[in-house]
């Protein structure tokens, strides 16, 4: 055991080299560039946070709106194949009805599912649906909405977002804005939902016919002649045939307007299973020379560096102890080894120019009997100065008690306590006085037969 915990220690030294600080998530390589003006990766099977700039500073989020209304519709309508939801005609105004408007072409007055309406908004970023959601889930009551979405996003812990808007159409200065931390916590949130995963993967999704004249016929034909017409995500990055393609991007949403940029929010999950949620925010509004926004680029530029430079890695190994305790009253041993509860999953670089520390707080010993499992005290592990998380040390074999032993040490303990030694004390106290007492009678008799 003594040979275990010297290795142990040595291994510690070693990984404990200087690097810098993973507070913020890492240090951006000079060679890495990026147009945002705010942006957030975080990794979905940690929690840590790979990279961060400026992300809790408010900013207009254009169509990432769009988010929290999915969120909303996804959580508040259990059957989204079954419930229909009408565009009502008092919403087809501007800036709705504005020429640069995002849409689904549905219809004033037209019934589609919600399903339908969910795919509408996450893949042309259907500003109509997104209104019509909004009506529907709140009961005719814009303002209502607008409510649901601040609530909703208070109790994902967002600090710094403000929604005044089903779609995005209006800009900070009206009351609508986020950051990048809070787009990826409503991101994350989205993400729980199987539904969110496919519509967010699809590229080209064929709208089903409905009542509506101008839908009740297929457009295409030759095509699909069981569907009405088709819709396209603005998602870039799933393009194969474009330079930003990239085969981990499984989502998300892109958003933009003059007065947000270009945004995009993403979720990657590389060949590994990795998964990340990015957001990128505040990319300038003109294109890179290849025709596709900044936004595609900065999020696989960061990409690109994250699944080059890091893996996810566990930091402990549950089949190897890294600790030991003394043991008491036992004859079998004198030490037991600990070993980690979990392998507390993280985020390291591949170059291994790291610092992990291992911060123990065990008892000084531990009093037999002992069962495999038990738990007897925890390891918190610090990345670079940054907390991973805790882990409970489990004992790793059976100790019996020994009866002889227990009995001696208990006696032992009584003997050392201090009751045992306030009982000594007034003894001792009652003793002499009862001495004291009787020489003195003593004397006084002796007196007497003088």
């Amino acid at each position: 055991m003594k040979k275990l915990a010297a290795c142990f220690f040595l291994l510690v030294m070693v990984l404990g080299r200087a690097a810098p600080a993973l507070a913020a998530g890492f240090a951006l390589p000079e060679d890495v560039q990026v147009t945002a003006a705010a942006a957030y990766i975080v990794n979905l099977d940690t929690g840590l946070v790979v990279y961060e700039q400026d992300a809790d500073t408010a900013r207009s989020v254009a169509s990432l709106t769009k988010l929290m209304t999915a969120l909303l519709l996804m959580e508040n309508v259990p059957d989204l194949e079954g419930t229909y939801i009408t565009a009502e005609r008092q919403l087809f105004v501007p800036p709705i009805t504005n020429a640069d408007s995002s849409t689904a072409d549905i219809q004033p007055g037209e019934s589609v599912r919600a399903i339908d309406m969910l795919y509408a908004m996450m893949l042309p970023s259907a500003n109509e649906a997104a209104e019509a959601v909004g009506f529907y889930l709140s009961g005719g009551n814009l303002d209502n909405f607008y409510a649901m979405m601040n609530a909703r996003a208070a109790e994902l812990g967002c600090t710094n977002t403000h929604f005044a808007s089903t779609n995005g159409l209006i800009d900070m200065d009206e009351g609508n804005y986020s950051t990048a931390h809070d787009l990826a916590l409503i991101a994350q949130a989205c993400w729980q939902f199987d539904i969110f995963r496919t519509v967010c993967g699809t590229r080209l999704y064929w709208m089903p016919f409905t009542e509506h004249s101008k839908h009740n016929h297929a457009e295409y034909p030759e095509q699909n002649p069981d569907a009405a017409y088709y819709i396209q995500s603005s998602n870039r990055m799933m393009d194969p045939g474009a330079s930003v393609y990239r085969s981990y991007i499984k989502g998300i949403k892109t958003g933009s307007t003059y007065a947000a940029g270009r945004n995009f929010v993403s979720a990657a999950v590389n060949d590994a299973g990795e998964s990340f949620i990015g957001v990128v925010l505040g990319c300038p509004w003109d294109a890179a020379e290849d025709g596709y926004a900044l936004s595609f680029h900065d999020t696989a530029n960061l990409y690109d560096w994250i699944f080059d430079s890091f893996t996810v890695q566990p930091s402990l190994d549950t089949s190897q102890p890294i600790n030991e305790v003394k043991v008491e009253y036992s004859s079998e041993t004198d030490t037991l080894a600990l070993y980690p509860a979990d392998d507390l999953k993280t985020i390291l670089p591949n170059d291994g120019d790291y610092r992990l520390e291992y911060v123990f707080d065990v008892p000084e010993s531990v009093a037999a009997p002992v069962a495999a499992g038990d738990v007897i005290g925890t390891v918190t592990l610090v990345l670079q100065g940054e907390t991973l998380g805790t882990v409970d040390l489990l004992a790793g074999t059976d100790v019996e008690r020994n009866l002889a032993l227990y009995a001696f040490g208990r006696a032992a303990d009584f003997l050392g306590s201090l009751y045992f030694r306030v009982v000594l004390v007034l003894t001792a106290l009652f003793i002499l006085g009862y001495a004291l007492i009787a020489f003195a009678l003593h004397r006084r008799a002796a007196r007497r037969r003088r």
